[in-house]
Parts: C-alpha cells; structure tokens; sequence
C-alpha cells in the first residue's frame, strides 16, 4: 500500500510541477497565431501505444485557448468507447486569460451517455466532460483522457488542425508498437519527416513520432479542396490484429477483404419458405436483370432499415433468417439478405464495403484498412453491373446517386478483398431540362405554364418531397424554392420515372402579376426568371488553394421559354446570341422572335474538375459573364410608336 501511495504522490507531484512550470496566458499566443482564428490549440499530445494485437491504449493531452463564442464546441471533451475499450482517465482545468487556472474538472460535470435512438441500435457509448462555469472571452481549456482498446481494427489518425478557424502553436503524435507489428501509415502535407526509434514504452518495439508547430489558421476560401487536403495528416492502421477471437490483417485488400469474408461467413441461410416464395417470385423472369429487378422490389416493400452497432455486429451481420422473421435490418443485414435470396435463383453477388455520404472523401487506396461506413450490393451481369442500395425503399436498380457513386469502394469475394470503382455520373445523366410557356399582358402580367424534367443527381433533392411531404407541405416547399416576384402557384404534379438513371418531372402553373416591367410603351422583360446563375465568391486575398468542382458540378441545364407577346408589342432591338467556351464548362443563350412569338433558349454545361489556385479569376469570371447573360432583359415595344420613332 506504502509503494501505491509513494507512486501517486510522485505523479501528483508531476502535474504539480508542470502546472506551476506553463503558462498559458492568452498574451502569450503571437498575433499570427489569433488571426482568422476563432481558437489556438496550444499545446496537442498524442500517444498510441501498441501492446498486442489485441491491447492498446490512448493517451491523450489537449490545451486550447477559446477565443469567441464560435469556438465553444471546442472547450467541450467527448470520448467515445464500446465493450472493446474502456475509458480509464479524464481530467481537465480551466484558465482565465491570465492563464491562472480557475478550476479543475469535477466528476459531476462528466456525463456517460448511450449513442442509441430511434431507428438505431448501438451499445457504443461516449463520455462528454464539459464545464458547468464558463469564463469570459479569451479562456482556455485542458484536457486529459486515457482509453485502452482491445479492439485494434482501427488506429488512430493525427490531424490537429481540423478545422479551418483553427491554429496550432505545438503537436506531437507518437506511436509504440511491437516489433513484431511494424506501423502501417500515410503521411499528408507534412514538411519534416518522422523519427523513429527503440521503444520506451513496448519491450523489444519501435516508436514512430511526428511533430509540427506553428500552424496559423487557414483562409476560407470556396470552391477549395478538404481540409485533409491542405494540413499536416498522419493516418495509420494495423498490419496484424485480433477482436473476440477473430484473427485478421489489413497487409492488403484482398486481407481486409478476407477478414470481414469470415466474419459473415454462413450467415446467408434463409428459411425453406422463404426460398420458395423467391423462386415463385421470379418464375417466367428469363433475365438476370428482370429476375434482380424482382426480388430487390420485394426487399423494399417488406424489409425497413435500422441501425444495429452492437459489439463486433458493428461489422458482423445478423443472420438472413432472423432478418426474413424481422423484416429489419442495418446496411449489412438488408445486403446480406438480398444476396441470400439472389443465391436462390443462382444469381451471385458480392458485398461492397464503402465510406458514403455526399460529402465524404474518397478511401486511401495505398493504405489498405477499415475505412468504410457502409455496405451494399454488386451483382456483376456481364458488363452491365447491378448496384443495389438495399437501405433504400425508393432508390431504383443500378442508381447510386452521390452517396455512393463515383468512389472505389471493396467487393467481398470467397478469394478476398477486391478494390472496384463505382460508376460516375457525367453531365449527360444529370440534367435539368425546363420547358415553360408564358403569356404576357401589356402591363407585366403573366401566366405561366412550367415543365421540368431532372435527372441523375439533379433528382435527388425531389426524392424526399415526393415521398416525405404531404400534399399543402409540397406547396408550401414549391412556393419557398421558386425564385419568382410575388405569385400565385395554381397548380402544380410530380411523376417519378424509376430506371438506372431516375427521372422526375415537375408541372406547375401559377400567374404573377409582374413577370415585365412596364414603363411607358415599353414593356422590360427578363427573358430567364426561372435558371439565373449566380455570382462567383469575390476573393479578398490572393488564392492560396486549388479550385475543386466536386462531382455535383457535372450537370447539364436546358431551358426553352416560349413567351406570347401582348397584341402590338415587338423588341425594340435584337438580343445578339452568346456563346462561352472554358475549361470549367461551355453556356449559350438566344432569343428568337415569330410573329408574336418570342423563343428563349439556354444551355448551361459544367463538368467537374481540379485547377491550379490562379484559374479561379477566369472561373470567376466565366460565372460573371453567365450571370450577366442570365439577366439579360429585352425591351418590348408598342409596335404604332415603334413606326414613328425618330431614326
């Protein structure tokens, strides 16, 4: 007892000391390091070490200054853990802007809650640490935390400056391993190299340290590649691992692929009924696709998507059967059970394992590992491959969309990983093509009749008003989106058009009583209401970033506007035709007058893209000019005063 007690006092004393010996007072931090800063993270310590394949622990050291109410997220700690890890440490102070320390962190402002929620099963947990006295603008924050692991699928990434309003005076990230169990990592942006050497911490193993220092905070700049991008990253992952008895390596792809194999191996059983209710399914289905398409309208109208992150089931499937007596499942369950039922009829398919969502980068394909957050289905047809969303109870065979499109993403095959990229979608498959008539009075008015077709990408936001919205709640969205002077809508459709590349036609109707502005004889019309592009983002400082058009900018924009001109109304003048050229996309528009007819036609075209920091002033300037022909107005006038105006 006399040895424990002369070891805490000897540890007491440490923190003693090295509190007494820093200071963090905010007049400190150089005005370099405040500006465009809404928070400096002072002091950042990381240590990983690696005990086992099946033992490690996190240390963890973080001292940042807030400087303004934005930054007050950052003066809160949350550490997640589950059944494989354990928080064993938390402890944080607070200092005024004198850096003299206020308080320390009590228990009673640590809570312990559960990630789980509606439509969600998850024994995951998180402890959150926060302040119950917050201090006035400046103050800083430290926090300590330690959480050990028995789980080592995952290793941890080094990225202080994670966010752009952000700065970092000093970091430092050190990893032990064994020997035995060399470190796998990918180094981002970083300007000095790693040290390596003999271990203090694991016998017989090696320590891999990196450090930066003096990071201001970043411009915001649009249209700029992710923050990964452009600051100093270190990711790593495991070569060798073991979770609850399991035995895998992320050496390779075909490793990792092989691992998550046996994991879900033998869990695709269906139950004899259901088998034959398949098979009578896709009866006289003499395709693959016909037969595909069949079964996989039978998941979405039976089977509803929930969560489940329970344990190793984080990434171990339930059972087919038990999802055939459920009629629920995660993304793992759902794509499981539609391969059990595509197995039926001889058609086989493979899990593809994904990081999604729209915003999300793509995988390190040079660092093999567990980087995904979700599954879903690949059955191969020859060339014409099938993707199925089995989440999904409305997307149709084949559609990806930007969750999952475009990316590489990791098929599960009896033979291993195998590394594939899913299809893109180019400006062909991603349009919007608007046809509208409008028929003008003398004084402006107008009644207009609009049809618009989207496509692809373009489709997606009117998913979720078609099958989320009631009909007065689909009104009041048409009304709120229609950039238009005051109108009335007077009726309004939508159609839903299912295929590989989904399709949904939009019909409105609505008058508005001034679509021109009348002055005098003449009548000002804008010829394009409905698509006007905007402004580019005006730069205050030259550009530091690339310009990125991410994949949402391969579209393609069609309108043709068929106006009738008020009886005894012509231009005034012809609008010349214009058309641009670029490397970020090509427009035209013209204007063409029969009888009392006046044909508004444009065409916007944009591809997606990567260009050097100095091609955003023609980027700019390519939207400038499109915007200013989006405005454009031709003047009608009374065709009487027309024949008496002076030449």
């Amino acid at each position: 007892m006399m040895k424990y007690l002369l070891l805490a006092c000897a540890g007491l004393a440490a923190h003693l000391t090295q509190a007494q010996t820093e200071n963090w007072a905010v007049s400190l931090i150089s005005p370099a390091m405040t500006l465009n800063a809404d928070a400096v993270l002072r002091l950042d310590e990381l240590n990983y070490t690696v005990r086992s394949p099946t033992d490690a622990v996190l240390r963890v050291r973080q001292v940042i200054t807030i400087l303004n109410e934005k930054a007050d997220g950052k003066a809160q700690l949350v550490v997640p853990y589950d059944k494989f890890s354990k928080v064993t440490d938390i402890e944080g102070a607070i200092f005024d802007a004198s850096g003299k320390q206020v308080k320390r962190l009590k228990q009673a402002e640590i809570t312990d809650l559960a990630y789980a929620q509606d439509n969600y099963a998850d024994d995951s947990r998180y402890k959150v640490a926060q302040f119950s006295r917050q201090l006035a603008y400046p103050y800083t924050v430290e926090f300590r935390y330690e959480v050990s692991s028995r789980n080592l699928m995952f290793y941890p990434t080094w990225q202080p400056q994670d966010d752009e309003r952000l700065s970092v005076i000093h970091s430092r990230f050190i990893v032990d391993v064994p020997a035995m169990m060399p470190l796998r990592y990918k180094e981002a942006n970083l300007t000095r190299t790693l040290t390596k050497q003999a271990s203090t911490e694991v016998k017989d193993g090696f320590a891999y340290a990196w450090q930066v220092d003096t990071l201001p905070a970043i411009e915001q700049e649009p249209l700029a590649p992710m923050l990964a991008e452009r600051v100093p990253t270190v990711y790593t992952a495991p070569n060798q691992f073991t979770v609850q008895d399991y035995i895998g390596s992320c050496a390779t792809w075909k490793d990792v692929g092989d691992f998550y194999y046996v994991l879900n191996k033998g869990r695709d059983a269906l139950p004899d009924a259901v088998r034959r209710q398949v098979q009578e399914l896709v009866a006289g289905e003499k395709t693959v696709a016909g037969k595909v398409q069949k079964i996989y309208d039978q998941l979405q109208k039976q089977a509803r998507y929930i969560s489940i992150q329970l344990g190793i089931g984080g990434w171990q499937t339930i059972e087919a059967s038990r999802v055939a007596q459920t009629h629920y499942g995660d993304c793992k369950a759902l794509t499981n059970y539609t391969k059990a039922m595509l197995g039926v009829v001889g058609i086989p398919a493979y899990e593809a394992l994904v990081k999604a969502g729209e915003s999300a980068p793509d995988i390190r394909t040079d660092l093999p590992g567990f980087q995904f957050n979700h599954v879903f289905l690949c059955v191969p047809n020859n060339r014409d491959t099938l993707w199925l969303e089995c989440t999904s109870q409305l997307s149709p065979v084949g559609y990806l969309g930007n969750f999952t499109g475009n990316r590489h993403v990791l098929l599960i095959t009896p033979e291993g990983g195998k590394l594939v990229r899913t299809p893109a979608y180019t400006p062909d498959n991603n349009r919007q093509r608007r046809s509208a008539t409008v028929v003008l009075t003398p004084e402006g008015a107008a009644t207009v009749h609009v049809q618009s077709v989207y496509t692809g990408l373009q489709q997606e936001p009117y998913i979720d008003v078609i099958h989320g919205l009631t009909h007065d709640q689909q009104r009041d969205w048409l009304i709120k989106s229609t950039n238009l002077p005051s109108f009335e809508l007077t009726g309004f459709g939508f159609a839903e058009t299912k295929a590989t590349i989904p399709a949904i036609t939009e019909t409105i109707t609505l008058s508005t009583r001034r679509w021109a502005s009348p002055s005098g004889s003449r009548l000002f019309l804008p010829l394009n209401l409905l698509s006007a592009t905007s402004l580019a983002p005006v730069l205050t400082k030259p550009r530091q970033s690339p310009v990125v058009l991410k994949y949402t900018y391969d579209f393609e924009d069609t309108d043709t506007i068929r106006y009738t001109l008020p009886d005894g109304f012509a231009p005034e003048y012809a609008l010349a035709p214009l058309s641009l050229d670029t490397k970020f996309g090509t427009y035209q528009a013209r204007a063409d007058v029969q009888g009392n007819q006046l044909i508004y036609t444009r065409r916007l075209r944009m591809h997606r893209g990567r260009y050097p920091a100095e091609a955003y002033a023609d980027y700019a300037d390519f939207r400038k000019k499109v915007a200013r022909a989006d405005k454009a107005q031709l003047v009608l006038i009374k065709k009487e005063v027309a024949a008496v105006a002076p030449k």
